[in-house]
């Protein structure tokens, strides 16, 4: 959080985090908890911190929560708006077990960038989400894409940049983040090829484990890479 302009967080006892970047993506201010069962005192807590602030800033935000959350949970969030419910996979792959096929070559290259091709990455990455490229490059600046343990990807096919991702080592265990392709490039293998490239570069700066928040979409590609969905979170943001 500390290399991204204006974001503030808090974290409390019972495993209850607040992260709030200030941007227009609601799972980027949020209200998280780790523990598979959340302590309501603390998400109503850091919740009335985060409707405030978003009060002032005029920015979306989002409750997470590992499992789905309780009849006190779902009231408060209610509260604030929070009405609208989804449910993302979490999974995990021993790196061990990822692919082990050398870099494909052909049509497809991916290249990890420096800070100050974060207007590249933006590019990508927005055009892959449908958001404007500003929120993206707003919040991947330089000095993220510089940070230690952090590394922004785009993969290129025939000359044109085609798919954007990150990889985020962190105590041996690599996040698998942002991961998406543009429109009028999906399914022909190209965001395989990026996420085989951040595996490989995972378990080579010393990382044992990945793990990733999935989508229903994007299951089958991650599973036919080895990865397995551990559990199940639930986000609740505002419809």
């Amino acid at each position: 959080m500390s290399v991204v302009p204006g974001a503030t967080g808090r974290s409390c006892p019972q495993g209850t985090h607040l992260a709030l970047t200030r941007s227009q993506i609601p799972t980027l201010n949020v209200v998280m908890s780790t523990l598979k069962t959340p302590d309501a005192e603390e998400i109503a807590d850091l919740a009335a911190v985060a409707a405030a602030e978003a009060g002032l800033g005029g920015f979306p935000w989002s409750i997470r929560l590992r499992g789905g959350p309780d009849e006190a949970i779902t009231r408060k969030a209610g509260e604030y708006g929070l009405t609208g419910r989804s449910e993302q996979p979490f999974m995990v792959l021993p790196l061990q077990d990822a692919p082990t096929l050398p870099p494909k070559t052909g049509q497809v290259r991916v290249r990890a960038l420096s800070g100050d091709e974060y207007n590249d990455f933006a590019e990508v990455l927005a055009a892959g989400f449908g958001a404007p490229a500003v929120i993206i490059s707003s919040l991947y600046t330089p000095a993220v894409l510089d940070a230690q343990g952090i590394t922004a990807y785009v993969a290129e096919a025939n000359g044109v940049d085609v798919a954007a991702g990150l990889g985020v080592v962190v105590e041996g265990h690599l996040g698998v983040i942002n991961v998406a392709t543009t429109p009028q490039h999906r399914r022909r293998g190209h965001a395989r090829v990026m996420i085989e490239r951040i595996l490989r570069d995972g378990r080579a700066s010393g990382a044992h484990t990945a793990y990733l928040h999935a989508t229903a979409e994007t299951v089958g590609l991650f599973e036919s890479l080895g990865f397995r969905t551990a559990e199940t979170w639930t986000s609740l943001t505002g419809t």
